[in-house]
């Protein structure tokens, strides 16, 4: 069966996002699992936490099933959800508004006061009850704050009401929540909390995230493990409890909690229909992400039909060459860290051939650790290169060994699916090789090595902070906190994110074809992603293309939309 044709067939759509999913969908989904089970105890417990993982591993998803748990079972406690995932839309601000950290401060609380009538809702319950608690307390009033300064607009909505907010408006609306509900204590879900890209924002995020742990309300935030700078001022270690979420490939239960997790969320009959063996192999080449194995699933479901290899073959490549482009896009997102994103693709491909090599040579045994030795001089930069290949999912992290004195050793899984591509394997036995692999023993003797082994001479050497130069001259700066060009005097100004990615031309974005970009620049005046994003009839203006209608037409957008969400996030 491996040689056997995969026939196209029609695939009720699904969405991968559990962001854009009904609550009713939401607590039917989740599969089990003691790593979910864990973190939706965390969730729900008290004390502060933090929700750790990289995209696609499930951190909404399970704070939105907490929040319909708690929702629904009077024995939890009273949950509120709210996700950040627009604030970089505020980002511009820190170029154009001297007061744009307070301008930000008041959209999250807004948001935060906002998610308390959408609990009053879901609950049935009449928004009267929290309308009479405070004057500022109107949901129309702060949905439209929330939205204007999202836009950069609503001078007049912030000065009457945004500059009112305190935290102690958050927390008088969590107490009358939970007087109304009968509940004892509280816990706020705050999603997409990482502001990765704005170290601005951070400070007045975390300064809000302190206030509002109290006897009675536990905050819980969702976090990247390598892009996430907590400010000088919060401590992440002393002020929250860590609650990693990345399923391991070597987890007993892997196989069955990733069955699970396409059979709640795809027809069972649509599964079923897939030789086994590659229903594995696709599991594995996922790495532990839910919105991978979705995808990959959905990809061979609807390819044009051909032999089973050349399938896996495609959608594999495809992939693996969106998640480099994801981490090579680093390099815009922060700039500053240009040379260290860099170096990581660099040491990320010679591990990869390192793992691979070795794991060929003895197919018996499972050897796909890479042991990397603890150096004493290893400096930051070299850290934050780490973070960002596990923040994207190339490098899962395992617990660190020791060998004796000085032999200690950080250990990293390279992501499968890399490591499949270059043979590691078998590849006569292309759909069953990694399979057996993961069901063999272990192997005694891993790979090891030292950084300087896998990076180029001078790879560790090239490695620094990329400050960008001055826009008036050119002239690079000479460290992060100048404030002036010291050649030409000119005011330095932070690049914006939200800025670069609009600028980003649409032959940049991985899911549009060539011919189509030919064709848009041909017929249509749309050339990068803020010329769609800003158009106000986007459909009709990219449907002057040749052979663009209604239905191709959405699907640019869509892509175009996802583009931003992952640029922004």
């Amino acid at each position: 069966m491996t040689g056997a044709m995969i026939s196209s067939t029609q695939v009720p759509e699904f969405e991968e996002r559990a962001d854009q999913l009904s609550l009713a969908l939401i607590d039917a989904s989740l599969a089990d699992g003691e790593v979910f089970r864990r973190a939706r105890a965390k969730l729900l417990g008290r004390g502060a936490k933090l929700l750790v993982g990289p995209r696609g591993t499930g951190k909404t998803h399970i704070m939105r099933y907490a929040y319909a748990q708690a929702m629904n079972q009077v024995d939890k406690p009273l949950a509120l959800y709210a996700t950040f995932n627009r604030y970089l839309n505020l980002e511009p601000l820190l170029k154009k508004s001297p007061d744009a950290r307070q301008r930000f401060h008041s959209w999250v609380l807004a948001k935060l006061l906002v998610s308390a009538f959408d609990w009053l809702r879901d609950a049935g319950e009449d928004e009267a009850k929290l309308l009479a608690a405070d004057p500022l307390f109107k949901h129309e009033d702060l949905s439209q704050l929330v939205a204007r300064l999202e836009r950069g607009t609503g001078e007049e909505l912030y000065e009457s009401l945004g500059q009112r907010l305190t935290v102690d408006h958050v927390l008088k609306a969590v107490g009358k929540l939970l007087e109304v509900s009968g509940r004892t204590r509280a816990v706020l879900l705050l999603d997409d909390a990482a502001l990765s890209l704005a170290d601005e924002y951070l400070v007045a995020f975390f300064e809000i995230f302190r206030q509002l742990k109290t006897e009675l309300i536990a905050p819980k935030a969702s976090v990247y493990p390598g892009s996430t700078q907590y400010g000088p001022t919060f401590h992440a270690s002393h002020e929250a409890e860590e609650v990693h979420l990345w399923l391991s490939v070597e987890d007993a239960e892997y196989s069955q909690i990733m069955g699970d997790i396409a059979a709640r969320r795809l027809l069972t009959a649509q599964v079923a229909g897939i030789n086994p063996d590659i229903l594995e192999l696709l599991k594995y080449l996922s790495f532990g992400v839910p919105r991978t194995y979705l995808r990959l699933l959905r990809e061979l479901l609807t390819s044009k039909p051909r032999s089973a290899q050349q399938q896996v073959n495609g959608i594999v490549e495809a992939q693996t060459e969106l998640m480099r482009a994801e981490f090579d896009s680093m390099r815009i997102k922060l700039k500053q860290f240009t040379s260290i994103v860099q170096a990581g693709g660099e040491l990320f491909d010679k591990a990869v051939q390192d793992v691979a090599a070795a794991q060929a040579t003895d197919t018996r045994v499972r050897n796909i650790v890479l042991g990397l030795q603890q150096e004493k001089n290893r400096s930051p930069l070299a850290e934050r290169m780490l973070r960002f290949l596990v923040e994207v999912g190339l490098l899962y992290p395992l617990q660190p060994v020791s060998h004796g004195p000085d032999r200690k050793y950080d250990r990293y899984i390279p992501h499968l699916a890399f490591l499949w591509r270059r043979g590691a394997f078998g590849r006569s036995a292309w759909s069953t090789g990694l399979t057996a692999c993961m069901q063999s023993p272990s192997s005694k003797h891993p790979v090891r090595r030292e950084l300087s082994t896998l990076l180029p001479q001078d790879g560790l050497t090239r490695m620094k902070l990329d400050l960008p130069p001055c826009q008036n001259c050119g002239t690079e700066r000479i460290n992060e906190s100048q404030k002036y060009c010291h050649q030409c005097g000119e005011e330095l100004v932070a690049a914006s994110m939200f800025e670069e990615c609009m600028k980003l031309p649409l032959e940049k974005i991985p899911e549009i074809s060539q011919a189509m970009v030919r064709r848009l620049r041909e017929d249509t005046q749309l050339r990068t992603v803020g010329d769609v994003y800003a158009s106000q009839n986007a459909s009709g203006d990219l449907q002057r293309a040749s052979y663009v209608g209604p239905v191709r037409a959405g699907e640019i957008i869509r892509k175009v939309e996802r583009v931003i969400e992952e640029f922004l996030s």
